[in-house]
């Protein structure tokens, strides 16, 4: 029935302990913004790839061990919090995302990022404060030498990535 709501731009089913959602709801092309934070989903929904207009993707505190490389398709896409969850790596095609703004990957098992994250140029410094644009990357089980590259900040982090 919701997919139905093909004019829909907002959607937020916060906190709700959803495992999924329907494939019928990939018909929202309209969507901009989708906040499945708090609840029980293991994977991103197949059906959220092909919501193209996203530019808000809220996954914090989920059960995520993975981002599929699909996240690719999401072209439109400047805010991305999936922190707190389990997520193990990041996808270099999450890299691809030029329009990202906001990544919010903390508090889960990273142990390295994908070298091409010096291609993210919108993400244009470490952040601290929730809301703030860039790269949110603490509380992760980070490898040295990322660690010791962190604390130079984006910058130093990005020319540590970049290949030579």
């Amino acid at each position: 029935m919701l997919g139905t709501c093909i004019c829909l731009e907002v959607l937020s089913l916060a906190n709700n302990q959803i495992t999924g959602l329907p494939s019928s709801l990939a018909a929202m092309r309209n969507l901009t913004k989708l906040n499945l934070s708090h609840n029980r989903i293991a994977h991103i929904p197949t059906c959220v790839y092909s919501m193209k207009g996203l530019v808000f993707l809220h996954l914090a505190c989920n059960r995520l061990e993975t981002i599929a490389d699909q996240i690719q398709d999401l072209v439109n896409l400047k805010i991305l919090i999936v922190e707190g969850n389990s997520i193990h790596t990041l996808p270099k095609t999450l890299c691809f995302l030029e329009s990202l703004e906001l990544l919010n990957v903390d508090f889960n098992d990273l142990q390295s990022v994908p070298v091409e994250m010096y291609l993210l140029s919108k993400l244009r410094r470490l952040a601290c404060h929730p809301l703030d644009k860039g790269l949110h990357i603490v509380h992760n089980p980070l490898l040295k030498p990322i660690q010791e590259v962190l604390q130079g900040g984006l910058s130093a982090l990005y020319n540590y990535l970049k290949p030579t």
